[in-house]
């Protein structure tokens, strides 16, 4: 441990809780494992397949419990007031906005400068989080960003809804928490509800309307804001029991809500993930994100690691914002397809003899950029943020 700490002069705190390490581990790992498989041949995509989770409804998920864990501790030092909603923004933004930012404007000057056909017309959209919003699909652009819009959204208008309603009502910090929470999951689930049944496919589609309807469903409501942002709220939801109820949290028969999580993975990715009914679109992403709302409890009392894997996993889960926004777009395409490859065609990449090399530096190059930009963009910021506060 100490030697890849001087390797690598990389701090990590003690007070880190390895168990949500460990879910930041494999959510990343899911999300580079599913777009690194861009650069592997066909056999190996079906190999690896029936093991790939929605890694994206764990950040989801465990955002939500971590920004829902701050928000309960705000409301209940203070009273809930437009100055304290500003300083939780500020926070907020000031740990995920500027390494964003400084990807983002790479991209953008790379693809006016190598690739401007690519380049997208509604370029504006990616600086205020629209480019998924509504009716708008998710752009090939910086196709990750799409997530990022929906995490920046839930942090801008829950908080605000939350604020609001304890000023208005006056009513018990507690139980207004409890009730913005179960109604803005209600009214989300109902809004997929709605989407689902507003295109109309008819009883017997003929194989046409089947395409349209998946790339609807796909992109509609799958990659959109508001029908997405249930998921970071059942997080909060795990954040308002974590600390109204510790005793029902801290219960050790917590370990088998994970293997009940595990086979709601399971079950949402070999029986829902294929079809195209209402249970699988509008139900979905409620069972994924349940999934990770009952290992809560025992991951985040896992204090303890595994000895010399538990800094490679703290490792990973500190940079992995960073490999999140830089593993498709910055190294698959830029540095991969288009830098190694010279390939700037609009077309998938094809594997070709020595796909193996490509798949290595796929990770070297992952890591050793995030690695930077968490040194020199997000732990400055980060250290900013806090030295204003005290």
């Amino acid at each position: 441990m100490s030697s890849l700490r001087r390797l690598f002069q990389f701090e990590i705190s003690e007070n880190r809780i390895f168990g949500l390490d460990v879910l930041r581990f494999v959510a990343i790992f899911m999300v580079l494992l599913g777009h690194s498989l861009i650069l592997v041949p066909k056999e190996f995509k079906k190999a690896v397949n029936p093991f790939l989770y929605d890694g994206v409804a764990i950040f989801f998920v465990l955002s939500g419990f971590l920004i829902g864990g701050i928000l309960v501790k705000i409301v209940n030092k203070q009273e809930a007031s437009w100055a304290g909603l500003l300083d939780f923004w500020k926070r907020r933004w000031m740990r995920t906005l500027p390494v964003y930012l400084v990807v983002l404007l790479f991209l953008m000057a790379y693809t006016l400068i190598f690739f401007p056909v690519n380049f997208p017309k509604e370029w504006y959209r990616f600086f205020i989080f629209t480019q998924n919003i509504f009716g708008h699909y998710r752009p090939g652009f910086f196709a990750e960003a799409w997530s990022l819009s929906i995490e920046e959204w839930f942090y801008l208008s829950v908080p605000l809804i939350l604020f609001v309603a304890l000023m208005v009502f006056k009513a018990s910090t507690k139980w207004t928490i409890l009730m913005v929470s179960l109604g803005l999951l209600a009214a989300i689930t109902y809004y997929r509800y709605y989407l689902y049944h507003s295109y109309g496919i008819s009883e017997n589609p003929n194989p046409y309307q089947i395409k349209l309807f998946k790339k609807f469903l796909t992109y509609g409501i799958d990659y959109q804001v508001i029908p997405r942002l249930d998921s970071i709220m059942f997080g909060v939801l795990a954040a308002f029991i974590a600390h109204y109820y510790p005793k029902v949290w801290n219960a050790k028969w917590n370990i088998l809500l994970v293997f009940v999580g595990l086979y709601l993975l399971y079950y949402s990715k070999f029986h829902m993930g294929k079809s195209y009914g209402p249970f699988a679109n509008i139900w979905c992403p409620t069972l994924k994100s349940l999934a990770v709302f009952f290992m809560l409890p025992f991951m985040s009392n896992l204090r303890k690691g595994l000895g010399k894997w538990t800094v490679w996993i703290s490792f990973f889960s500190l940079i992995s914002y960073s490999m999140y926004l830089v593993n498709l777009n910055v190294v698959t395409i830029a540095i991969i397809k288009h830098t190694i490859h010279g390939n700037y065609s609009v077309g998938k990449f094809v594997p070709g003899n020595y796909w193996q090399l490509d798949y290595l530096l796929f990770w070297v190059f992952t890591i050793s950029i995030s690695y930077v930009l968490y040194q020199w963009i997000e732990i400055p910021f980060m250290k900013m943020r806090d030295k204003k506060r005290t």
